[in-house]
């Protein structure tokens, strides 16, 4: 190994280090932002569920209703939402009657529909209900349940179930019914169920999982397990999960969209509505050569690579017999994995090139940067040579790239490699990441941006779960949606406006407000791969949910409902705010586990692994010529602790250096920080560098540091791009 020993002969001085996170989404960055100010309010060890129950003077520390069990039950459907029943036993451990009151968090976009409760197995349905605000006592035996609002706009729904008087020494089950909205990716059907909390001690510890409605023998998931064959899976409360189940669409179109309606109370004019939109499958090209690229950057996966395999080895099979292929791996370098006899690529069946494809990739050779450009350029060149007519470039990757990096820039280079007669490629980008695998590609994400740009399609799934998966299913993803925009009359109204376009496997649910005659149909457009959709979207009505539900244990619940929801006296405001502060910090996805950098962090490591290496470039460019002085601007970019793209420039030199140039660029190049791997931020640093000519018998072997007045007022990210935010100056 080559080692870096500093020359005592320049001196190199470090001027300032600019560093800003780029986060991928930037509607992400709101909601987290205003989710982190709800959950830095919020107490500490603070949980999404929680159950309080009234407790004598004489029973600090003593559990009177403990949860004895948590299940969530979806009931599969092919529609636009599905429905999830979230079951809860309450038993009451004392020997008096105790009230209990207990929140849980619901997925996003829940509507709380109605209610069940159950004594010795005997099942009684709830009915509507009013809520009063005034505490007050009801019957024992009544329960009742309300939607809870989130604290911030975006965060997680809950509801809020209140049991009057529970006997001693009993237990009783309730069981919320709510209307869910999944997002279909790839052929399932997928629903994300937000972590429970911490530290509740009276909470169940398992929540088991069931997916009802399947056909005989068909499997889901939590995650990446199965059921395998049995009724349910039982997981931990604590973890946020992800449920998925197969899909069975008869029909699907481009854009795909639900309009409901919900009128107000009887006498008002006004209401609600709600737009669900999402991408439906298109039909998959049948390539007569296809070119394999992987991501070999340090950010990916230390799996992807044997996983991209199997996908791959999955994917060639599927193909027709005479269809030919190759196969690159790409970071900062652009290399081929297999050898292309006398330039003819081999047929999807050569088991040799396979064998070799195989060596490779189990290799598992990686290194910093990620050239996605010259990737794009090189299979397409080598399609060309191929003289295919219906080439095809498969690209996975884990989609952090350098923000630096233009879409339109992209494009015009693919364009100029394809030429003007030239067939163009079909590009299909596998993008596996866990980050955006669970929680969507935004449309301003840079991978969306650029696969927008080539007319691209995009499969938003792991590459683990896509092994065996035929080629149908994988290069039938659709294209990235742009342009989006639904029209609507003066009289409706949206609470928020629409993103920008749609991304495989997302899905939006726009919700508004509309006074007078609504309309009978909305229009939805965009653009896809440079071609206009529309969409025309009837109106669905909608029954008006209540304010609240009733019901009661082993009576009926007219009763209950006549007498209108309330909130127990021993339960006071704060004790409902803790409970949405819990939610809210459940819902900020695990933020304080990613591990950000900070500037502390890139501090230390310019100073450990760019600067001694930067000032043998600038001895070295001394002994060329003494009198070598000036300035130069290292220029990186980091995600997951990996570098990139860098180099070297803004130079004012005495005079030119090729040299010394190439030689910084490898010093930037040398930036190794170790971060998280959910740590999904991109992080640009601009670091100027001074270059001061020794002084006749002077040391010249001090570099000078950066004060932490300097650091704090120069950490703000360049302004400009409208992703960029700036790193809290807080130590």
């Amino acid at each position: 190994m080559r080692k870096w020993i500093p020359h005592h002969r320049g001196r190199i001085s470090s001027i300032w280090a600019n560093v800003g996170p780029v986060r991928a989404l930037a509607s992400r960055l709101a909601l987290t932002t205003l989710l982190a100010m709800a959950g830095s309010l919020a107490p500490r060890g603070a949980s999404a569920d929680q159950l309080s129950a009234e407790q004598g003077d004489d029973e600090r520390g003593y559990i009177a209703v403990e949860e004895l069990s948590y299940e969530t039950i979806i009931d599969a459907s092919d529609g636009y939402s599905a429905t999830l029943r979230v079951r809860t036993a309450l038993h009451n451990a004392s020997n008096s009657q105790r009230d209990a009151v207990q929140s849980l968090a619901l997925p996003a976009t829940s509507l709380l529909r109605s209610i069940r409760v159950a004594r010795d197995g005997q099942w009684t349905d709830g009915m509507g209900t009013v809520i009063h605000d005034e505490p007050q006592r009801r019957d024992p035996g009544t329960v009742f349940a309300r939607s809870l609002p989130p604290l911030a706009r975006g965060g997680l729904p809950a509801a809020e179930v209140v049991a009057f008087g529970l006997e001693p020494n009993t237990t009783i089950q309730v069981e919320l019914v709510v209307t869910v909205y999944p997002r279909l990716r790839g052929n399932n059907w997928e629903l994300d169920l937000p972590a429970r909390g911490h530290d509740q001690i009276n909470l169940a510890v398992d929540r088991r999982v069931l997916v009802k409605g399947l056909r005989k023998n068909e499997p889901f998931w939590a995650d990446d397990t199965s059921n395998r064959g049995k009724p349910y899976i039982a997981t931990g409360g604590r973890d946020g999960i992800t449920v998925k189940w197969p899909a069975h669409l008869a029909k699907q179109s481009v854009l795909e969209g639900h309009y409901e309606l919900t009128p107000g109370p009887a006498g008002f004019d006004d209401g609600e509505f709600r737009v669900y939109l999402r991408l439906g499958q298109t039909a998959p090209p049948r390539p007569d050569h296809v070119v394999l690229a992987v991501d070999r950057s340090l950010s990916t996966s230390s799996m992807l690579q044997g996983q991209t395999h199997r996908m791959f080895m999955g994917l060639l099979d599927a193909m027709p017999t005479g269809t030919t292929f190759d196969a690159l791996g790409f970071a900062r370098r652009v290399v081929p994995l297999i050898d292309l006899p006398k330039g003819n690529a081999p047929r999807v069946g050569d088991s040799a090139a396979r064998t070799a494809l195989q060596r490779a990739l189990d290799a598992n050779e990686r290194e910093p940067g990620t050239d996605l450009v010259a990737t794009l350029v090189e299979a397409v060149e080598r399609a060309k040579a191929q003289h295919a007519k219906r080439p095809m470039i498969v690209v996975v990757t884990d989609g952090m790239l350098p923000v630096s990096l233009d879409p339109e820039q992209v494009n015009r280079a693919f364009e100029k490699a394809v030429g003007r007669r030239g067939p163009r490629p079909e590009v299909l980008f596998v993008v596996d990441d866990p980050l955006l695998v669970r929680s969507g590609l935004d449309p301003a994400h840079p991978m969306a941006r650029i696969a927008a740009a080539l007319g691209a399609r995009i499969s938003l799934e792991s590459v683990a779960q896509l092994q065996g998966r035929t080629d149908t299913e994988l290069l039938a993803a659709p294209r990235v949606l742009g342009q989006l925009d639904v029209s609507l009359p003066e009289s409706m109204t949206l609470d928020q406006p629409p993103p920008t376009g749609l991304v495989a496997g997302n899905f939006v649910l726009l919700t508004g407000h509309y006074v007078g005659k609504p309309a009978a149909a909305v229009d939805v457009l965009g653009e896809l791969g440079g071609q206009h959709v529309t969409q025309k979207l009837r109106a669905d009505e909608q029954e008006r949910l209540p304010q609240a539900l009733a019901a009661a244990v082993g009576a009926a619940p007219n009763e209950a409902a006549s007498e209108g929801y309330a909130r127990p006296p021993w339960y006071e405001a704060e004790d409902e705010r803790t409970a949405q502060l819990g939610i809210a910090h459940a819902g900020r996805g695990g933020v304080e586990r990613k591990g950000y950098l900070d500037r502390k962090i890139f501090r230390h490591y310019l100073t450990i692994r760019v600067l001694p290496r930067a000032r043998v470039c600038y001895n070295h460019a001394l002994g060329r010529d003494p009198a070598q002085g000036g300035r130069a601007v290292l220029h990186m970019e980091v995600a997951k602790g990996e570098v990139m793209l860098a180099g070297a420039a803004g130079l004012d030199l005495k005079a030119l250096d090729d040299k010394l140039v190439a030689c910084l660029t490898e010093a930037a190049w040398a930036l190794d920080i170790p971060a998280a791997e959910l740590d999904d931020k991109v992080y640009v640093l601009r670091y100027p560098v001074r270059l001061i000519p020794p002084e006749d018998g002077k040391s010249a072997d001090v570099v000078e540091g950066i004060s932490d007045d300097m650091m704090m007022e120069l950490m703000a990210a360049p302004p400009g791009r409208g992703t960029l935010a700036a790193i809290g100056s807080n130590e």
